[in-house]
């Protein structure tokens, strides 16, 4: 399993995807295993993003159309298809229920946005 951290891109460049202190959010830069995860493959070209450190045993979900740390992986809401947007950047899209909807830091938020709108859907995946 690859370690990445995941860069925002667009006006939010510098912030980093983190599940420290038990919630998601964009952290300043990185500052520990808060920011790291795991890219778990999973089959049919999905993959989940496991927590390390203190959440450890914790996946990123999107499961009930929210974005929170799901112990496990419960089924669809914890896996994504990641698309390849050239130069180390990628996106996320949700399975599921929540299908149409990308991972998104638009207006230095997390949260789940209608489809790929731009750079504020875009991360630098970045091996750790």
């Amino acid at each position: 399993m690859a370690r990445i951290t995941l860069e925002a891109l667009g006006k939010e460049t510098g912030e980093y995807l983190s599940h420290a202190l038990d919630k998601v959010w964009l952290q300043n830069g990185v500052q520990g295993e808060g920011e790291v995860f795991g890219l778990e493959q999973r089959p049919n070209g999905r993959v989940a993003l496991a927590c390390t450190g203190g959440e450890a045993g914790k996946y990123l979900s999107h499961a009930f159309d929210k974005l929170w740390l799901q112990t496990g992986v419960q089924g669809e809401g914890e896996e994504w298809i990641m698309k390849d947007h050239g130069s180390g950047n990628v996106s996320f899209d949700c399975l599921g229920k929540e299908v149409g909807k990308t991972l998104s830091h638009a207006f230095n938020k997390m949260w789940l946005q209608n489809g790929y709108q731009g750079e504020g859907e875009l991360w630098a995946k970045r091996n750790v």
